[in-house]
């Protein structure tokens, strides 16, 4: 009887143990299917029981961690990936995605250091090259970041951001047209992007195109409605264009959303002093210089404001 009951306790238990190893890979496919739905918080639940029955899982701190990451939880999601590195050093996805995350965190030299090493396990991604060229142009590394978002390209012709901040670079090197053409072809490959057609009208409004500039502005609030700097700019094109009072109903708006807004200030003021409300011009432009606008003080002078 003895015998018996022995034999039955090591069948429970080996049972116990397939079964914790069953759910720990349940926990893992669950998760899984949970990201792939997007439902995140879910997936980092069901990653959080797999990792209590199975500490050692590397691929599910990684998993984790992008789950983290979907939810702009950077901090997070790094210690997820540093575990992940430390438990299975040298997978490319691991150290791509952390970069990732110090890119949006601002860190730029841990981004490189990153993107370094996705790099020289995978030296034909263009999005490793596309946002170590991003960090360097962050960095004013402007030669670094050209070379690098054009070797971006040459990989993956069809990623719209390599594009952008190709774009970014020649804006920076007052090649407007160099900087549109960048953008027509990032917007050929995605036309949802509000930031491109913001770019590309700032570009077209240097070379004076105000109508082309005014067709970017228009889209730019047409796909972010909430986006100040478009109606700044849109206003500022209203006023090259000697259309005071749409300018005027612009700057109205972009103040109303950030009331720090320098430029705004300036050219209302400007804008009202042709419609010869000096009073408002005067107030607009005081604004203005406080806020440090440059040519407002000149233009306080002109018009005599006191």
């Amino acid at each position: 009887m003895k015998k018996i009951i022995c034999i039955f306790s090591m069948v429970f238990a080996l049972a116990s143990i397939v079964k914790a190893q069953t759910t720990s890979s349940e926990f893992y496919d669950a998760g899984f299917k949970k990201y792939e739905g997007k439902d995140y918080k879910g997936a980092i639940m069901d990653y959080d029981r797999c990792i209590e029955k199975d500490p050692k899982n590397a691929d599910a701190y990684y998993n984790r961690g992008m789950a983290k990451y979907s939810l702009a939880m950077d901090d997070e999601a790094i210690l997820d990936y540093n575990k992940s590195i430390e438990l299975k050093p040298g997978v490319f996805d691991v150290y791509y995605n952390r970069g990732l995350c110090y890119f949006w965190k601002k860190d730029y030299n841990k981004a490189i250091t990153d993107f370094n090493i996705a790099i020289s396990i995978k030296s034909d991604h263009g999005k490793s090259y596309c946002y170590r060229g991003a960090c360097y142009y962050y960095q004013a590394k402007d030669e670094e970041a050209k070379k690098d978002l054009t070797m971006a390209i040459g990989y993956d012709q069809s990623y719209a951001w390599s594009y952008y901040y190709r774009s970014l670079v020649k804006y920076a090197a007052i090649d407007d047209q160099g900087c549109i053409d960048d953008l027509t072809l990032a917007i050929e490959k995605n036309s949802n992007e509000y930031l491109f057609f913001y770019q590309r009208g700032l570009s077209k409004y240097s070379l004076k195109d105000y109508n082309g500039a005014m067709a970017d502005f228009n889209m730019t609030i047409g796909l972010k409605t909430t986006y100040s700097n478009a109606y700044t700019w849109r206003g500022t094109t209203y006023f090259a264009q000697a259309k005071d009072d749409n300018a005027i109903t612009d700057f109205n708006k972009a103040i109303e959303m950030n009331a720090s807004d320098a430029q705004a200030y300036h050219f209302r003021g400007l804008s009202k002093s042709y419609k010869k409300d000096m009073t408002g011009a005067c107030t607009d432009l005081k604004k203005a210089n406080t806020l440090g606008y440059a040519k407002s003080k000149g233009e306080l002078e002109k018009l005599g404001c006191k």
